[in-house]
């Protein structure tokens, strides 16, 4: 009997230990692990440049803003110089240019390159369907809406713009990210429809391939602090271009 009692006892300690050791080992989730799935695969436009993409639920989305100085069949896109009409030709001639890096308010330690936030596109660029590389799409409204619910759903509800914003680079006013997803936004800010590029630092503009030719207008992601905004923009002013892949 008292060595019965000695197994029991010992068989006991032992499933304890086991339950304790199962419970210690468990490594606590981490926001972004059940959205992220990461892909190495990289994506080259007309121009040569290389991005990296990370799938976000049934998305494969580019790293970085779209580059490209041409369109995918290889014609060039005019760069936009100071005198040139933005909107030239009735929106219909495509501009492109690069977002102001002159660092005013000294939020980068180092010198940046002129392409370093991305190319912004004027309307007639953005409506050319030939601005992405083969087998890319610029985004719907309805893209983002989906990604958007995937962060929300991901522990970051109200804070979905701090989850894709880059940690450095924002302005005080705006707050850095914390770049949950690997998204690095960039405060490229936006081009007027005179051509000047402004309220970089500030705010993070993407353009969606969605129109309205009643009011003229554009639908354009915005992110200033914390959220992920979804507002009509006139066709007159500029944004930069996120792509996602065509499935």
């Amino acid at each position: 009997m008292k060595k019965l009692l000695q197994l029991s006892l010992f068989t006991f300690c032992t499933l304890l230990f086991i339950n304790c050791s199962s419970d210690d080992d468990t490594t606590a989730q981490q926001p972004g692990e059940q959205a992220v799935n990461p892909v190495i695969e990289t994506v080259t436009d007309i121009d040569g440049n290389v991005y990296n993409t990370v799938q976000l639920g049934n998305q494969l989305w580019m790293l970085e803003n779209l580059k490209t100085t041409k369109f995918n069949d290889g014609t060039a896109i005019s760069e936009w110089t100071f005198g040139d009409n933005w909107n030239q030709d009735n929106r219909t001639f495509p501009f492109y240019r690069w977002a102001d890096t002159s660092d005013l308010n000294n939020l980068h330690d180092e010198e940046l390159p002129e392409d370093f936030y991305g190319a912004v596109y004027n309307d007639a660029a953005l409506n050319s369907g030939k601005l992405a590389p083969e087998g890319w799409r610029i985004p719907t409204e309805q893209d983002w809406i989906v990604l958007k619910s995937l962060i929300s759903a991901d522990g970051q509800l109200g804070n979905e713009g701090t989850a894709l914003k880059s940690t450095t680079g924002w302005a005080a006013t705006s707050g850095v990210g914390t770049d949950l997803y690997g998204f690095n936004g960039l405060p490229n800010g936006y081009v007027t429809n005179f051509g000047t590029s402004t309220a970089v630092g500030v705010i993070c503009t993407w353009a969606t391939s969605d129109t309205n030719t009643t009011d003229l207008t554009r639908r354009v992601i915005n992110i200033l602090e914390n959220t992920m905004e979804f507002d009509d923009n006139s066709w007159l002013l500029g944004a930069g271009v996120r792509c996602i892949k065509i499935q």
